[in-house]
């Protein structure tokens, strides 16, 4: 009987009741639109520095981190690449031979990090070859071909075939210079990869520092939804004497930019849900108060207080049960949308690009958000209809009689 009166008194009038039901379904939209619209920054920097830079998982020897040294390479490296390429969940292995020193051009020059690469597994864990916008991935340049950033490139003012010298330290300390000339430029939204590196043939570096044969670096990409901890753990009981590290270690900022966002997700659903309660909170206050005589003649003819209490806050809850699929529905369909078609952020590519993010934007949004976004609305909408239900058990039928 509660419910059924209850229901009938939310359409009394309909265009409260529709502006309330449209306030839900617009918090919820809001709310699922704004995080699918962080996830999909958050995302694309991620993706962007894993999948074309550092990886899952980077192995290394234990004393290379702190000292940078050529000496400290992994030993036995290329067939360790070779056994863990055949593991279960690895999408690929490559691996790198590093040296940090100059790179010049007849005009400026810059410190970076000279990159040995295996140009064809660099391909597979990085897609190094995708990112190539001018020129050509290795090819075209008989002797010394290296591939730089689009951003170093237009510090250094060289093109596609300029002629740049590599000047950096061999393994017995000496002074090494080498001259290159520039195969293909990268563009790529990633920093590091736009101004930092320069790459080279693994075999060219590794015969000029004197360590043929020798790497620095394993680099390990998985398969999607494969924990890299299981990865980890497998090459630490195999050789125990490498350091094995995963994304999270190798670049805590990314793992700290991932919590700060998932917080954002509260602090904007807190903003929202706020704005909604005041909302419910007027909506249903006025409710209460063009209804002071029925309410109190219902409770002249013998309808308890807590039934009263009780009616109020389920037309609440109804009219969040009648906006929140909607809300959900059309918060669905346009992360799936935009997911599908991105969103073109062209216009301000060049401010983006500053930050390591693209210009394309596919905002995404994990299942779990959906049932969070619609808990959170119906806790709202209960406690936004505490207090008009609360103003209405406070009255006295015979006050409430005689109201106009």
């Amino acid at each position: 009987m509660l419910l059924k009166l209850s229901w009938k008194n939310i359409w009394r009038s309909k265009l409260r009741s529709l502006v309330v039901i449209g306030s839900i379904a617009m918090g919820i939209w809001a709310m699922i639109f704004g995080n699918a619209f962080m996830n999909g920054f958050i995302v694309s920097y991620m993706a962007n520095t894993i999948n074309h830079d550092i990886s899952h998982i980077q192995v290394h020897h234990p004393d290379f981190k702190r000292d940078q040294e050529i000496k400290f390479s992994v030993s036995d490296g290329n067939q360790k690449a070779v056994q863990i390429r055949s593991w279960q969940g690895v999408k690929g292995a490559a691996t790198r031979t590093l040296v940090t020193g100059m790179v010049s051009s007849p005009r400026k020059a810059s410190g970076v990090q000279i990159r040995g690469i295996d140009i064809e597994n660099e391909a597979v864990v990085t897609r190094l070859d995708s990112l190539i916008g001018e020129g050509d991935y290795f090819e075209g340049i008989s002797r010394n071909p290296v591939v730089i950033g689009s951003k170093l490139a237009e510090n250094l003012q060289v093109s596609v075939k300029s002629k740049v010298v590599l000047t950096f330290n061999d393994v017995n300390g000496t002074l090494t210079q080498i001259s290159c000339r520039i195969a293909g430029i990268i563009k790529s939204s990633n920093l590091s990869l736009g101004e930092s590196y320069v790459f080279m043939r693994q075999d060219d570096l590794a015969r000029q520092l004197g360590i043929e044969g020798e790497i620095h670096e394993i680099a390990v990409l998985l398969e999607s939804q494969v924990d890299p901890e299981t990865i980890v753990s497998r090459f630490q009981s195999e050789y125990p004497g490498d350091l094995v590290e995963t994304w999270q270690e190798i670049a805590p900022q990314l793992a700290y930019l991932q919590d700060i966002y998932g917080n954002m997700l509260y602090v904007l659903m807190g903003i929202i849900l706020t704005a909604l309660v005041f909302g419910i909170i007027n909506t249903m206050l006025m409710a209460v108060l063009e209804r002071m005589k029925e309410l109190g003649m219902l409770m002249a003819v013998g309808m308890t207080k807590i039934r009263v209490f009780l009616m109020i806050m389920i037309e609440t809850i109804y009219l969040g049960i009648v906006g929140a699929p909607v809300g959900l529905l059309f918060g669905w369909a346009t992360v799936s949308y935009l997911n599908s078609k991105g969103v073109d952020l062209t216009a301000y590519s060049e401010g983006l690009e500053a930050f390591g993010y693209d210009s394309i934007l596919y905002p995404y949004v994990a299942d779990e958000v959906y049932l969070i976004v619609t808990i959170g609305v119906f806790i709202t909408a209960f406690v936004g209809a505490i207090y008009p239900a609360l103003k209405a058990i406070r009255l006295k039928p015979v006050e409430a009689l005689h109201k106009i």
